[in-house]
């Protein structure tokens, strides 16, 4: 398939070229739009009306988002769980102290950061 650049001319084409079809053509596609136009400008909803349409589906959807809401706060627990997960820390071969401080998130002292070190414990 070869690209031929050179210019068309698409004059021919133009609906325009011939004012009588043109003007029936035109005259034709307002006859059938007729109707649908008339029963859009008879509805001419306003902004109530407009807002009015979504009030339903907004109810329902806020019903149900304050019922799942208040599913999942009656069927929650007040006391926090202790955490199932598998003891990481001695997982991977860090000394039982060691596993403690990182579990319960405390600083170890100087001296039990060296006899951990030194394998005391």
């Amino acid at each position: 398939m070869m690209m031929d650049n050179d210019f068309r001319d698409l004059q021919p084409l133009d609906p325009r070229e011939d004012p009588e079809r043109w003007a029936r053509m035109t005259a034709a596609i307002a006859r059938r739009a007729a109707p649908e136009l008339a029963r859009r400008r008879a509805a001419q909803p306003g902004l109530m009306m407009l807002l009015s349409t979504w009030a339903r589906p907004a109810a329902t959807a806020a019903a149900g988002l304050a019922a799942a809401a208040m599913a999942v706060l009656m069927l929650g627990s007040a006391e926090p769980q202790p955490d199932p997960s598998p003891d990481y820390a001695l997982t991977l071969g860090y000394p039982a102290p060691v596993a403690q401080w990182v579990e319960h998130g405390v600083a170890p002292s100087v001296e039990e950061l060296m006899a951990s070190m030194e394998g005391v414990y």
